[in-house]
């Protein structure tokens, strides 16, 4: 039976798109560098990983990568491809399974546990290979979008919406700002904003 120590070595790989849509079924905005310190406890957290595909439109989801990169993480990004399928339509198609797969398997031997933030059914073999190397595996997920099969194979499981209130991306708190120039009107010349974060 594993026992969590705090020399145990962790890596932790984000399926960004499934963890970003499992957040908004939620309605709820994720904060990840709270996420992985949760996931991660007193272990040694050693590298974590974001995985998420890219467009020209996506600038403000390039803010929030470039965010991620200055807190730590290591993001793999891959471009979204269009193409014309049979009725002549355009679709957009980015996967990025295979390099966390790639990575997870590279990085396993130097690991203790590995922690996949993922619904994704796909990673199931990946999750019995990890296994098969002596390697203790997580989950973290929304519930209802998780793989039963993922849930089965994985030594823990932490539904995402169990710690929803230690992961949630803290409300700025309001701003004052004053409106410097005169006000004859007699309405009150103070209003708050909200400051804005990442989000995509």
């Amino acid at each position: 039976m594993y026992t969590p120590n705090e020399r145990d070595r962790v890596a932790i790989f984000i399926d960004g798109e499934n963890i970003h849509y499992s957040a908004k079924h939620m309605n709820m905005r994720l904060d990840y560098l709270k996420m992985c310190r949760k996931l991660a406890g007193p272990r040694r957290l050693v590298r974590a990983y974001f995985y998420t595909a890219l467009s020209n439109q996506s600038e403000g989801k390039i803010d929030f990568v470039n965010f991620l990169k200055l807190n730590g993480f290591t993001v793999v990004t891959k471009e979204v491809k269009s193409f014309n399928d049979q009725e002549g339509s355009r679709n957009v198609r980015s996967c990025l399974d295979m390099e966390m797969a790639i990575n997870v398997m590279e990085m396993a031997g130097s690991l203790d546990t590995v922690i996949l933030c993922t619904g994704d059914g796909d990673f199931k073999p990946l999750i019995d290979a990890v296994a098969r190397k002596g390697r203790h595996v997580e989950v973290c997920a929304l519930r209802e979008m998780t793989s039963t099969d993922l849930i089965a194979a994985c030594d823990v499981y932490t539904d995402l919406g169990s710690i929803r209130s230690e992961v949630a991306l803290d409300a700025p708190p309001p701003r004052e700002v004053r409106n410097e120039l005169p006000v004859d009107d007699g309405f009150n010349s103070t209003f708050r904003v909200q400051d804005t974060s990442f989000d995509f």
